[in-house]
């Protein structure tokens, strides 16, 4: 497995606005290279942006189904999944599992997963690696770290950790991130972090409180990711993380009627939860037993990603060729035994044709002086 990390940008994973340019609509990079990535936005309009503005290019959250429609409708726009003549990508638990087993063949309990995803016997901490995270999320915030805090009036520690953790996971993006890195320290703040890890009663409150205080604190909106992010690793039999560009794909067989909410609600976050303990309990039932909601998230997202749909494809692909064979099978014994069947004239497969290669259309450049507004817009990179 490449040491890349799992919550780094892909094509057509996510959407995207530009900061500065909120006219342009939303957007999907389409393809990075050279230390470039090109975007292709709602206008019609790809623009490439160098690696110094990239910070330009903000992660946006919409309802589920409204993403799969718009990472679709805008993939196929700048050149992905061209001809695949679907509006989002479908799969049953089935075919998921395939798609796991092709990358995983020995799942949960094999070196590659071991390795790449809990990072057991790795020689540095990497942010995708969960086990190191947890354990440093539950040392940091255990319930007498943080009543010992509490006593001693040291609210700005109990940030600092906090701040501390999101950072060093990709379960949050450094943009994500924010509310918290900027959040002023407040006893109350304190207390609601206390009360979401460890509070008694129903957890949908809890939860609510704690958006609350974070966005009061930092004077930022959260983002799914930042919100779920600390009980995940805290706790991670008992929640998961919430990646927003997989739920609507996920839910399509573990919970269709999921609805979803740009902002963290607890009632929304409770049926997601629901979602992933779905997941879990099939795949323990398939003898696919993941140590925690942790596995049942990077299952998700390894399984659901872009890269999975080449994966899913193939594996299609060779299904049709097997059940293609197993008719013949069926269908020799009818052939008259005593004569050997002879090759009609022109039996021979011919060769299959080579598709033409699709003509790349050049993507304007923010390095040039266009920004696919004819000139009328100053490009992103002069800003």
């Amino acid at each position: 497995m490449s040491s890349t990390e799992d919550n780094a940008p892909q094509p057509g994973d996510r959407l995207y606005q530009h900061s500065k340019r909120l006219q342009w609509g939303l957007a999907v990079m389409a393809w990075e290279r050279d230390g470039k990535r090109a975007f292709q936005f709602e206008d019609g309009n790809m623009r490439v942006f160098t690696e110094a503005f990239y910070k330009f290019l903000e992660e946006v959250e919409c309802p589920p189904d409204k993403t799969a429609k718009l990472l679709a409708k805008l993939g196929r726009a700048g050149g992905l999944g061209k001809g695949d003549g679907s509006e989002e990508y479908r799969l049953t638990f089935e075919e998921q599992r395939l798609v796991f087993l092709e990358q995983y063949p020995e799942a949960f309990s094999g070196d590659d997963w071991r390795n790449g995803h809990r990072g057991e016997g790795a020689s540095r901490r990497l942010k995708r690696h969960r086990d190191a995270a947890a354990a440093s999320a539950q040392e940091l915030l255990s319930k007498e770290a943080l009543e010992a805090l509490t006593a001693a009036g040291d609210h700005a520690e109990v940030l600092r950790r906090v701040t501390e953790i999101v950072h060093a996971t990709d379960l949050v993006t450094r943009a994500q991130a924010e509310p918290v890195a900027k959040a002023k320290p407040s006893p109350q703040l304190t207390a609601g972090i206390k009360d979401l890890l460890y509070g008694e009663g129903e957890y949908e409150p809890r939860f609510d409180e704690y958006c609350r205080l974070m966005l009061e604190a930092g004077r930022k909106q959260l983002s799914w990711p930042l919100a779920s992010a600390i009980p995940a690793l805290v706790q991670p039999n008992g929640h998961v993380a919430v990646r927003p560009t997989v739920l609507a794909m996920q839910a399509q067989w573990a919970y269709p009627r999921l609805r979803y909410s740009t902002k963290p609600e607890g009632r929304v976050y409770t049926r997601i939860l629901n979602m992933s303990r779905t997941v879990r309990d099939t795949l323990t039932t398939a003898d696919y037993s993941p140590k925690d909601l942790l596995d049942v998230y990077d299952f998700m997202l390894v399984t659901l990603r872009p890269a999975a749909r080449k994966i899913l494809d193939e594996i299609r692909h060779r299904m049709e060729l097997e059940s293609d064979g197993a008719d013949d099978l069926v269908l020799t014994p009818s052939a008259p035994p005593a004569a050997e069947a002879k090759p009609e004239a022109g039996a021979e497969a011919a060769p299959e044709a080579d598709a033409s290669a699709a003509q790349e259309q050049p993507a304007k450049s923010d390095d040039d002086k266009s920004d696919g507004e004819g000139g009328s817009e100053p490009s992103a990179a002069a800003m």
